[in-house]
């Protein structure tokens, strides 16, 4: 589960279990109330994002494969759903192609599985992820009616079986980095805004060199100033981080225990200085110092005891105010 926040009206967007919440904010004393909750239209909602327009809430349902588009009004509620897409075709084999040697690990691919639907920065494009199919969708996206029309080529396949879970676009706008949850792998896509086409061009494991067991990938994020690439290790435990070269292409630079069990999430803080991992079965969020220079983490010693956390964002009440 996953949950966005829109600064303009002060209001967070909570992604619930069989529809979808929203959330308004007491700036004065932190507190959340329920607006109004809305169907998504398909079942485990599991990811929302907010369009750039910051008229429109994203909804990728993980369960059978769907994504939806939810207007949100005036007064801050979210309307009925101005679009709903069907994911639709072949799923891929039970064993990713890329599995790390060793792997027991089974695949998602009994069915359609929508994990993740987010803008490109220019608003024009929507892409989603559906695991199942290993195939990133590519949707033009219509700002105004709120409409998803499927964009020329509709998607671009990953290598069987590996499981796109989520992306991450690098700050200059021109390089797309999918993670594919059972492959682990970072795929490097160079992203063309005006046409909404990728382009693969690298394939590294998210794994140090020589791993050999199972693991599922999580999450991907990349640093503010574009020179460094994080992704999360489900049961190594761990987050790999990479360099960005100057051609986009990714060099594995290190990795650090998560200091907890089954990394979901992550994130940094407004400035960049700490790293928040999401230790989903331990409990808890670890508290990481980044350094700048060489993008490596170091442990704080700071844990704070939250139950299966799953998603993390930082709210800047200065700027709803």
């Amino acid at each position: 589960m996953r949950i966005d926040v829109s600064h303009a009206q002060e209001e967070v967007r909570v992604l619930g279990g069989r529809g979808h919440e929203d959330l308004s904010l007491d700036a004065a004393n932190g507190k959340l109330k329920l607006l109004n909750t809305v169907s998504s239209g398909g079942k485990g909602p599991t990811y929302v994002s907010l369009h750039p327009s910051g008229r429109f809430l994203l909804v990728a349902n993980y369960f059978g494969g769907s994504v939806c588009v939810l207007p949100i009004k005036a007064d801050g509620t979210l309307g009925e759903a101005t679009d709903f897409k069907q994911d639709a075709g072949t799923v891929g084999p039970k064993k990713a192609t890329n599995a790390p040697p060793g792997s027991f690990a089974f695949s998602g691919h009994d069915q359609t599985h929508a994990h993740m639907i987010q803008s490109d920065p220019t608003g024009r494009h929507a892409l989603s992820v559906d695991l199942g199919l290993d195939q990133i969708l590519v949707w033009k996206f219509d700002d105004q009616k709120g409409l998803l029309t499927p964009n020329d080529p509709p998607f671009v396949s990953l290598p069987p079986g590996d499981g796109p879970r989520h992306f991450a676009f690098h700050p200059n706008h021109k390089w797309l980095y999918s993670l594919q949850e059972e492959g682990s792998n970072i795929v490097l896509f160079d992203y063309d805004a005006d046409k909404g086409r990728l382009s693969s061009r690298q394939t590294i494991s998210s794994l140090p060199p020589g791993f050999a067991g199972s693991n599922f990938c999580s999450a991907i994020l990349v640093s503010a100033d574009g020179r460094f690439v994080y992704v999360g290790n489900r049961l190594h435990d761990s987050i790999g981080i990479f360099a960005v070269g100057k051609d986009g292409t990714l060099t594995f630079v290190s990795e650090e225990w998560t200091h907890g069990d089954y990394p979901r999430s992550f994130n940094f803080d407004p400035t960049g200085t700490f790293f928040y991992s999401l230790n989903q079965r331990g409990d808890n969020i670890a508290v990481f110092r980044v350094d700048r220079k060489t993008g490596s983490l170091t442990f704080t010693g700071h844990y704070t005891p939250v139950g299966n956390p799953s998603s993390i964002v930082f709210l800047d009440l200065a700027k709803g105010g």
